[in-house]
């Protein structure tokens, strides 16, 4: 669960707001409180003291089980990607096919960075309000139509952007 976590992926809002739908489903529709309320379980779930901030510890310790759960997923792909590649399935490929298809990794952002980004008020910790705050806004983004419900239509547009 963790590694949906926008906020510790440093990734696309609106990945996050898909919550746990993968590459292969089609985008869902969902709703601002629906939204809000994955926000608010993703933020408790870091808050492990559960003092209502996120200190540079807790992010540190997501981050670090975000990366581990990362892997893993990445390397689990990377034997599907490779299974793919063997077409004369002999369990060989060529250090240069293999290159060609695998993508780049980034490196993610450090604890430090993850605050300076979320904390509006300097305190060196994130309030649920800050974290909400930005995740919010590009829903609201996202919501072309402002119904309050971001349609799988809603959630393309804003992936081509």
């Amino acid at each position: 669960m963790i590694a949906r976590l926008s906020f510790v992926a440093a990734g696309l809002v609106i990945a996050s707001a898909a919550g746990a739908q993968t590459a292969n489903q089609a985008p869902k529709s969902m709703t601002k409180a629906e939204f809000t309320k994955n926000i608010d379980a993703n933020f408790a779930e870091v808050d492990t003291n559960k003092d209502g901030v996120l200190s540079k510890e807790e992010v540190a310790a997501a981050q670090a089980k975000a990366l581990q759960q990362a892997q893993a997923m990445e390397q689990q792909r990377l034997e599907a990607e490779f299974a793919k590649l063997d077409t004369n399935h002999d369990k060989s490929l060529s250090l240069a096919e293999f290159k060609a298809a695998a993508p780049a990794i980034r490196a993610s952002e450090t604890p430090e960075q993850m605050i300076a980004q979320f904390d509006t008020n300097k305190d060196g910790k994130i309030s649920a309000a800050e974290y909400r705050a930005p995740k919010l806004a590009n829903f609201d983004k996202a919501d072309a139509n402002h119904d309050g419900v971001i349609t799988a239509q809603e959630i393309a547009a804003m992936r081509r952007r």
